[in-house]
C-alpha cells in the first residue's frame, strides 16, 4: 500500500530536472519531474526490486538460508530500519518471530518489482492484509475482545485467539506524524 506523506518539509529552492536539463524549478516540481520521467519508463519486467534497491545502496543482508539461527533477531532489525529509512513501512509483525519475519520479508515481500513511489508517499508493508488470511489473522491476533464480541454477534466465524510471538510492533518505526500502536 502506497501512501501520501502529508506533513513533509517543502523545498521551494529551483533545481535543475536530472531528466530535463535546463529545466529550472522549485525543489518539489524537480521531484514529481524525476517521478514522472522513472515512472513513464518503469515495467515490473525491468523494475528493480525491494532486495535489489538496498543492495545497490549497500545494505548487505544474507538470505536466510545462508543465516545463522542467532542472527536473525539483529538482521530482523537492520532490515527494518533500513526499510524505514527508505519510507518503507511495516505493520502488524507480532504473529511472526524474527526468522519467519525476516524470510517472509527477503523471499516474498521484497522480491517484487517495486514501481517508483512519488515524492512525498511512503509504502506500508501489513504483515495481515484486509483480505485472505489477513481477516483471519487480523481476528485471531489483533482484534480487541470487544470487536471480536460484536462480530460474533453478527455471525462473524471468530477463530480462536492466537498467541502474539513477540512484542515488536508497538517499537516499529513510523512516518513522522503517524501514531504508534
Amino acid at each position: 500500500m502506497i501512501m501520501h506523506r502529508s506533513n513533509r518539509p517543502h523545498n521551494t529552492r529551483p533545481r535543475t530536472v536530472a531528466s530535463h536539463p535546463g529545466f529550472d524549478a522549485p525543489f518539489d516540481q524537480v521531484e514529481m519531474l524525476d517521478w514522472l520521467w522513472t515512472a513513464r519508463n518503469w515495467s515490473p519486467d525491468t523494475g528493480p526490486t525491494w532486495i535489489e534497491r538496498l543492495r545497490d545502496e549497500g545494505v548487505r543482508l544474507p538470505s536466510p538460508q545462508d543465516a545463522a539461527d542467532k542472527e536473525f533477531e539483529s538482521l530482523a532489525q537492520r532490515l527494518i530500519r533500513s526499510l524505514a529509512e527508505r519510507g518503507v513501512y511495516l505493520a502488524h509483525t507480532d504473529h511472526l518471530d524474527d526468522r519467519a519475519l525476516y524470510t517472509y520479508l527477503m523471499d516474498t515481500a521484497l522480491t517484487i518489482p517495486a514501481p517508483p513511489r512519488q515524492p512525498g508517499s511512503i509504502e506500508l508493508i501489513d504483515l495481515c492484509p484486509p483480505y485472505g488470511e489477513g481477516i483471519e489473522l487480523m481476528l485471531a491476533c489483533y482484534a480487541s475482545d470487544e470487536t471480536r464480541r460484536q462480530l460474533a454477534r453478527k455471525g462473524v466465524p471468530i477463530p480462536p485467539r492466537r498467541k502474539r510471538r513477540t512484542d515488536r510492533d508497538r517499537t516499529l518505526p513510523r512516518p513522522p506524524g503517524f501514531p504508534t500502536q
